[in-house]
């Protein structure tokens, strides 16, 4: 079987080995873009909530655990052969344990099991490791009980006693090591019970991550000759040749009828909705000539930690008190009028008035106060609950905290909060209000249509020409058409896009073979047609290591570490993984 037929045959196994050769997986972030007060939880995954101290204690100690794990199998090994014990192995030494290593390969898998799940679990959202440790753990044990995957005592017993570092040279328990591990008091003859179940709950969801680890990947591994292709591939440069044929070249589809175009609003009149709409109030905090601004950043904490603590009610109580308050910076926050707050009217995104056009820093970039308002409130009363709540006078007593977002320092350094009053939701138009949109909706699915059809007729004609005259009469074929043809190369499948005709992506070519065309890659402005017109491997240093093969133990390893973080990103999203505002994330 050629190369090219493997990787056919195998393109899942292909992008796969890509991935864990150095591309790499993509990751979205997941935080609670609108928790930016304090809250009642410091994680929470799949609604359950978890405080400061029972994160603290998931993380550390996963973390902690692990690491003994691993670091205790690591020093067993090197004990056999240190034979000074001096922690310097010669050569010899060296020599003499990696071929240990080779005839007892239950030990190599253990610590190669371990240092993944370090990996993996280390994997997240937050700054601090510990924390995305306790995220982690916390996704092992909603999965386990969903899939009933929960180890029983007699079940964690056998696994420690199963672990290599727990079995001593005559295949009896290492009782020393698990007391060590588990804060046995020898003197005294005590257990340690909370240390003893911090352990075993660790080792619980090694179990768990094992049995998931098996479930999404099976006996998968990386097989000499599987390798041998792949490397091939993932080294190998490409030339090629490229038809971009331009939408301007292909002719205009007929204006719809009014018939085709109230058909089409029909059938997605769902997307044709009339703009939301919002009220918001907004609270300004000035500081006076040589206050301190950090201060005032501690004050609008405490104000904030308050304000959630009371669910969102007495803000200008709060404000008036902090302004009285010699403990803190002096500060105005009232209205020309004397109102603690400027409420704007009834508007939508684009009609947002100049309260609410104020740019500060968010989530590391530049947004309005409106963007973050329109796009970060999801619950508010609707706008006819609020006009009643105004009237009965009851406004302030019927709002609540997930209203509230704030503070944000301008470039003035004003502290800023605001209250999304009410929502007007977006309704479907009716047609004589949405004709225009549909119509020129309607236009663009024609044209692109019409695009997609004659880059379709294209390509099967270029095929139909390779036979007899090969791809010079196929790509003669795309400049008769209004193609415009170019050469590309040598790229590999790290070339950027930027780096390669349009429509061209050098990670689909690599099953692609010499002298054939690649599957028709249609944009919105166009329509790419690509050919492979030979390749080459690249002999380098990395090339040549790779084909040694002196990685694959680690490179399976890594492949399901990949795999399960790749997991991991998707469970995220699926559990609503979010995080209180003293968490520190990574953007």
């Amino acid at each position: 079987m050629s190369m090219l037929e493997f990787i056919r045959r195998n393109s899942l196994l292909v992008l796969i080995v890509v991935a864990a050769l150095g591309l790499g997986f993509l990751f979205m972030d997941y935080g609670d873009k609108g928790n930016m007060f304090g809250t009642n939880f410091y994680i929470k995954v799949h609604d359950v909530s978890y405080d400061y101290q029972e994160t603290v204690n998931l993380g550390e100690n996963g973390e902690s655990y692990l690491q003994s794990l691993y670091h205790t199998a690591s020093q067993q090994v090197r004990n056999k052969f240190d034979a000074n014990e001096d922690e310097t192995m010669s050569d010899d030494e060296l020599a003499a344990m990696n071929a240990w290593l080779e005839e007892h390969q239950e030990y190599r898998d253990y610590m190669d099991f371990i240092g993944s799940m370090m990996q993996v679990m280390a994997f997240g959202q937050a700054d601090d490791s510990s924390v995305n440790m306790a995220v982690n753990r916390a996704i092992l044990h909603e999965v386990g009980e969903e899939l009933g995957i929960q180890p029983s005592k007699e079940q964690v017993d056998a696994y420690i006693k199963a672990m290599p570092p727990f079995q001593k040279d005559d295949g009896t328990f290492n009782q020393d090591l698990y007391h060590r591990l588990t804060g046995y008091d020898s003197v005294r003859g005590l257990s340690n019970n909370t240390q003893e179940t911090a352990f075993r709950s660790v080792v619980a969801d090694l179990i768990v991550m094992e049995c998931l680890s098996n479930i999404f990947t099976g006996d998968m591994h990386y097989q000499s000759q599987a390798v041998s292709a792949l490397v091939d591939t993932v080294y190998q440069t490409m030339r090629g040749k490229n038809a971009w044929l331009p939408a301007g070249s292909v002719s205009e589809p007929p204006a719809p009828s009014e018939e085709d175009v109230k058909a089409f609003w029909e059938e997605n009149k769902e997307d044709y909705k009339s703009d939301e709409r919002r009220i918001v109030s907004v609270y300004t905090l000035t500081p006076e000539k040589d206050a301190n601004v950090e201060s005032m950043i501690a004050m609008a904490d405490v104000l904030m930690e308050e304000l959630s603590k009371a669910d969102g009610k007495g803000f200008d109580q709060l404000l008036e008190g902090a302004a009285e308050d010699q403990e803190y910076e002096p500060f105005t926050y009232k209205t020309a009028d004397g109102k603690s707050h400027t409420t704007t009217p009834l508007c939508k995104l684009s009609e947002a008035p100049a309260e609410l056009q104020v740019e500060v820093e968010h989530n590391g970039k530049s947004m309005t106060l409106a963007e973050v308002a329109f796009s970060e409130v999801d619950s508010a009363p609707t706008v006819q609950q609020y006009e009643e709540n105004v009237k009965s006078g009851n406004l302030e007593l019927r709002v609540s905290i997930k209203q509230v977002r704030g503070y944000f320092l301008t470039k003035e350094n004003k502290l800023i909060f605001f209250r999304v009053e009410a929502i007007e939701e977006p309704e479907i138009l009716e047609y004589d209000a949405a004709r225009e949109r549909a119509q020129a909706d309607l236009k663009k699915q024609n044209a692109d249509h019409a695009v997609e059809l004659a880059a379709q007729k294209l390509h099967a004609e270029m095929e139909a020409a390779i036979p007899e005259g090969g791809l010079d009469a196929a790509f003669a074929k795309a400049e008769a058409a209004g193609a415009t043809v170019k050469e590309f190369g040598p790229t590999n499948i790290s070339t950027s896009a930027e780096d390669l005709p349009k429509g061209v992506d050098a990670k689909a070519l690599i099953s692609v073979p010499s002298g054939k065309l690649a599957p028709l890659t249609v944009l919105p402005d166009g329509a790419s047609i690509t050919a492979v017109t030979g390749r080459t491997i690249e002999n380098s240093p990395d090339y040549a290591a790779a084909k040694s093969f002196r990685a694959i133990p680690a490179e399976n390893a890594r492949l399901r570490s990949e795999i399960f973080i790749d997991w991991l990103q998707n469970t995220y999203v699926r559990y609503n993984v979010l995080f209180a505002k003293e968490v520190r994330l990574h953007h």
